[in-house]
């Protein structure tokens, strides 16, 4: 393979771990050797998920509170320049389901940062990503880290505009240009439609963070939106917006209309697609 990174993209309930897991064992079975990285995954090599983010007087104090558990702190921490990072979620696993300390340490997620510092600490992350991986034979395919999650914390959490968001999105993209990259991503046209039907399986627990995180903060706030028909609303400019950066991408890119979920139809897409990167 000529690309050592796949980016799958497209709002909640496209297709994208669908789509990732085919093009993993299409890859494999063509001889490659495949790391795939879904959304949530606590060992993500370029985006921090579980993650906190503590300067140093925050970690100090951290260690002051919780002075028997400074070990535990210590094997889940990660110093990078001036900053601590610290893997909440696997930290929490071990502590015997004593959840203080991960409870303490979601506050400080590093998606709950401030945009200037979430802007360095992801970037540098993607650079050590870059700079450190032996790629070898190995593909790298990531689910929803580069579009998604950027687009929610830029977007969703502060609306702080556009332009910002895909100033952002160029470093990244100069970043990984090298790796010859491949964005895949997934949108339909009818997102009521589509995401209805995703909204009405998942866990009242998950509609409800869903539907307050985009209505209570950021862009949802300021334009007023409120529950399903928001959150339509907001997808439909998070789709439209995302489309148009994509058109602006410097890499390979596959767009796949999903609407009708035709899946045989859409992985023959994919495979002709991969065969030119062979």
């Amino acid at each position: 393979m000529n690309t050592k990174l796949i980016i799958i993209e497209g709002i909640p309930g496209s297709g994208k771990t669908t789509t990732a897991t085919y093009i993993k064992h299409h890859l494999e079975e063509s001889g490659s050797h495949v790391k795939l990285y879904q959304e949530g995954n606590p060992g993500h090599p370029a985006d921090y998920e579980f993650t906190s983010c503590l300067n140093h007087t925050q970690f100090r104090e951290l260690l002051t509170k919780y002075p028997k558990e400074q070990d535990l702190i210590m094997k889940y921490t990660k110093e990078k320049e001036d900053w601590y990072f610290i893997q909440y979620h696997e930290l929490g696993k071990e502590d015997g389901g004593n959840s203080l300390i991960a409870d303490d340490l979601a506050s400080y997620d590093v998606y709950e940062l401030n945009l200037e510092t979430y802007e360095k600490v992801s970037y540098n992350y993607w650079e050590e990503f870059i700079n450190d991986t032996n790629f070898g034979n190995t593909v790298y395919i990531f689910e929803c880290c580069f579009l998604q999650n950027p687009f929610t914390k830029f977007i969703a959490k502060h609306n702080a505009g556009v332009p910002r968001l895909e100033h952002h999105l160029s470093k990244i993209g100069s970043l990984i240009n090298p790796l010859n990259p491949l964005l895949v991503y997934l949108y339909q046209d009818d997102i009521r439609k589509s995401f209805k039907q995703v909204f009405e399986e998942r866990d009242p627990g998950w509609r409800d963070f869903f539907t307050d995180y985009h209505m209570k903060n950021g862009y949802g706030k300021d334009k007023l939106l409120t529950g399903f028909n928001g959150l339509v609303e907001y997808l439909e400019m998070r789709r439209d917006e995302e489309l148009r950066l994509i058109d602006s991408m410097d890499m390979r890119k596959l767009l796949i209309k999903n609407d009708e979920k035709d899946w045989e139809e859409y992985n023959g897409l994919i495979n002709r697609e991969l065969s030119h990167l062979e």
